[in-house]
């Protein structure tokens, strides 16, 4: 049973940890709200909106993923990563087209977006990501993700690789050097193209599979989000509770969520440090959003 007095310091450290949750060239650039490059002014909702149609009971405990355009998120999240910039099948260079709309058409979406202080980024990889790129692939990298700006009015990038991905071919030097390339190219022009990460939280030990991208990425990216779903029995040792705290254990939820975000704000434990001031919780919004993660009883 975790005390009234420990209830105030989860709420006030996750306050001060910006909460979110997770549930999930060359063409001429429209003068919309789209090629405006909007940035969150407050804290974050983050959302995950899926690039495919629904195929029905396709959640984590049967039930069906719902069909919308992406102007219509629900009313509250004010960061909406689109999903995914991946590499299609035959190809070796990730990019990304809307399966129901035309390129105008969800440009429109976004502009809608932006002109409603939204931001909305693309999530680059996936679970099921194949992207492998290489040191000589890094101005084509660039010169896409820029073309997809111009084309689509995205504010940003999202790096979520999962699995092999992370460490594949030469991701984990070529992915940061883009994307500081990108950062630094609209800066000259007043814009923030944002930078952040949705990586799974056990890669984020200091010597851990994603400590790269941020070591590389410091004082470049926005936020991280890290994944607390899915993840099973990982977790850390409660020296308090001598115990281990793991991601799937419901009855020590508040324990687990208070205990890694404060090691990861504060890089204890093993943990990379990443700054309460560019910290969000990933959480799924429902009980068929992830396996595992899901908050049942919130706090009151």
């Amino acid at each position: 049973m975790i005390s009234v007095k420990k209830r105030r310091e989860i709420k006030a450290f996750l306050v001060t940890a910006s909460i979110g949750i997770v549930v999930l060239g060359g063409q001429q650039v429209l003068a919309d709200a789209a090629s405006e490059m909007v940035n969150p002014k407050d804290k974050v909702l983050v959302g995950y909106w899926h690039n495919w149609k629904s195929t029905g009971k396709d959640g984590y405990k049967g039930g069906s993923s719902a069909d919308f355009n992406l102007s219509s998120t629900q009313e509250g999240y004010n960061v909406i990563n689109v999903s995914f910039m991946k590499t299609p099948e035959g190809q070796t260079l990730p990019t990304f087209k809307p399966y129901n709309k035309t390129d105008t058409e969800f440009r429109a979406e976004i502009s809608k977006l932006n002109a409603e202080g939204k931001s909305v980024l693309i999530a680059l990889g996936g679970a099921d990501a194949h992207i492998e790129l290489k040191k000589s692939q890094e101005s084509d990298f660039v010169n896409e993700i820029i073309r997809l700006v111009d084309t689509y009015g995205f504010d940003g990038l999202d790096i979520d690789l999962e699995q092999a991905a992370i460490e594949a071919a030469d991701n984990q030097t070529v992915i940061p050097s883009a994307l500081k390339k990108i950062k630094d190219h609209y800066r000259k022009d007043g814009k923030n193209f944002m930078i952040t990460m949705a990586p799974e939280f056990p890669y984020l030990t200091s010597s851990g599979k994603y400590a790269p991208y941020i070591n590389n990425l410091d004082s470049y990216y926005d936020f991280i989000n890290p994944q607390y779903y899915n993840q099973g029995g990982d977790g850390f040792w409660d020296s308090d509770l001598n115990m281990w705290i793991s991601q799937s254990n419901d009855e020590k939820k508040e324990d687990f969520l208070y205990g890694l975000t404060q090691r990861l704000v504060t890089g204890t434990d093993g943990f990379i440090k990443i700054p309460a001031s560019k910290f969000v919780i990933g959480l799924p919004s429902n009980n068929d959003a992830a396996a595992t993660g899901y908050v049942k009883d919130p706090m009151p």
